[in-house]
């Protein structure tokens, strides 16, 4: 959440309040200090040489860190985080901010495209703490807990999936002197060894979590982009876990660490967002769930608790295709729902099939005719560089995207991330034999198609997408027309400037 940057200064920065609604809020004794640390893509310090960067824009808090520090907060232990998406810093800094704080322990949620920089930033910190325990957790390491373990001798514990439960019965472990291996769901080292303990059942009541406080998160640091809000300040919440559907190969929902799917109760969901509100003033949520539109009695019970308690949010979400219908899709733009994102991922039905999207080029077309009717934006996220693909097909895509008139498009490079099916079936090829997870942290090809050339055919192709898609002389009249207060054209302002400025389009050659 933030406001947008120095362009709309004019917009008011609300600051935090008393938090409410988080359920277990107590008095209690300090017990440990615990640092988390949010690794970014390429590292986040500063490099001999460099300047300090952070990225300008389209940025949101991590949810799963939030809700574990809450967690651990209301048991009495004192929780920093410090994100290095937004607040990057030199070695030196890192050090000194470990030593100022004194942890009694410290924990970094890892993804695989910033698995690389947390191992690095894990190392730097050994070479200064030499006892401080360092836990990780996250996708990466639950794909490859004994792997991180044996390769990385720094890190002393990792937390295998779900970890809200299991990270604070193994900081309490570790804070009472008590036998790790009792603890459910963790991987250790013992010696030249690494054990696992018995796992631990997932959450199935989400409700009895707390809400995940944003106070440890300096909120007017994460500027969003403008298809991200309508109006500001705006943040992100996530009302589920798990798929429905998991069947896509290039999805993790697919792979060995999916789970079943649960999801907070309208009331708890409710709940938040009077939180959001009444604490930051948040006027816009971008709910973060795979997929929001699934359940048709939740979605229309969320919608009716919106209108009745009379909750001025506008808010956009995620969804599949065949999932929405035109009254589902009026009855959520009555309430503010003024953007969806769906995953539409390729113009080919063969290539779809492919990659078992379970979805048709009609479903998708009907879709964004039924979202535009509704007085919903329309924004699509396509793939190019999938198996089978030739670069006649990703032109096909391009077309298709541009024919289907969406507000917005996203063009990603496809990547057989682990834990995907995609990754099972093409990690032995030559395109990534020999796995260097360094290279998940850039936006060049990982993996390249046998119909293609080289890997700068399919860069080149990247960059058309964009400049074909937003660079018509049509599309960009009918943004302008959209175009009614000074706040949208500074909105847009930041657009130009993020597209400029960002490592994505810059790939792109925008």
């Amino acid at each position: 959440m933030a406001a947008t940057i120095r362009a709309a200064e004019n917009i008011k920065i609300y600051k935090p309040k008393l938090i409410l609604g988080i359920s277990n809020l107590h008095q209690v004794d300090l017990k440990m200090n615990i640092l988390f640390i949010v690794p970014t893509p390429g590292y986040g310090l500063k490099e001999p040489g460099k300047k300090l960067k952070r990225r300008i824009a389209g940025l949101f808090p991590s949810l799963g860190v939030a809700l574990l520090a809450t967690i651990l907060k209301n048991a009495g232990h004192k929780c920093k985080v410090l994100d290095l998406q937004v607040n990057p810093c030199t070695p030196e800094m890192l050090l000194q901010e470990i030593k100022t704080f004194k942890p009694g322990a410290i924990c970094l949620s890892l993804l695989t495209a910033s698995a690389y920089g947390g191992f690095i930033i894990v190392d730097l910190i050994r070479k200064e703490e030499k006892d401080v325990p360092i836990i990780c957790g996250g996708q990466h390491v639950s794909l490859f807990p004994e792997k991180t373990l044996l390769d990385n001798k720094g890190i002393d514990y990792v937390v295998f999936g779900e970890g809200e439960y299991k990270l604070l019965n193994l900081i309490d472990a570790i804070e009472n002197n008590k036998p790790v291996n009792k603890v459910k769901g963790i991987y250790y080292r013992q010696g030249n060894k690494v054990l696992a303990t018995e796992n631990a059942p997932l959450i199935q009541n989400l409700d009895e979590l707390p809400i995940p406080s944003r106070e440890f998160f300096d909120m007017n640091k994460y500027i969003p982009v403008p298809n991200q809000y309508k109006r500001l300040p705006v943040t992100n919440l996530i009302t589920s876990r798990g798929c429905t559907y998991r069947m896509c190969k290039f999805c993790n929902e697919s792979g060995p660490l999916h789970t079943n799917y649960r999801r907070y109760s309208v009331e708890r969901t409710i709940r938040e967002i009077k939180y959001l509100i009444n604490t930051y003033g948040v006027r816009d949520i971008y709910f973060w769930d795979d997929e929001f539109v699934f359940d048709k009695k939740w979605i229309n019970d969320f919608c009716d608790a919106l209108k009745v308690e009379k909750i001025d949010i506008t808010w956009s979400c995620c969804a599949k295709v065949n999932y929405v219908a035109p009254e589902i899709l009026k009855k959520m733009a009555s309430v503010g729902c003024w953007v969806i994102l769906y995953g539409i991922e390729s113009g080919d039905q063969t290539l779809l099939n492919n990659i078992r999207k379970g979805q048709t080029l009609k479903q998708i077309r009907d879709a964004i005719k039924w979202t535009q009717d509704a007085g919903i934006e329309a924004k699509g996220s396509f793939m190019l560089g999938l198996p089978g693909e030739t670069p006649e097909l990703a032109r096909k895509t391009i077309d298709f995207a541009i024919d289907l008139d969406l507000d917005f498009a996203i063009f990603c490079l496809t990547t057989p991330y682990p834990g995907t099916k995609l990754y099972d079936e093409f990690v032995g090829k030559d395109s990534i034999k020999d796995v260097d997870f360094s290279k998940y942290t850039s936006f060049a090809p990982i993996y390249l198609p046998e119909g293609y050339d080289n890997r700068e055919q399919l860069i080149q192709l990247h960059k058309e997408a964009y400049r074909r898609f937003y660079l018509r002389l049509g599309y960009l009249k009918r943004r302008m027309k959209l175009l009614r207060t000074k706040d949208d054209f500074l909105k847009y302002i930041t657009g130009v400037k993020y597209l400029i400025k960002s490592k994505v389009i810059k790939s792109t050659g925008l």
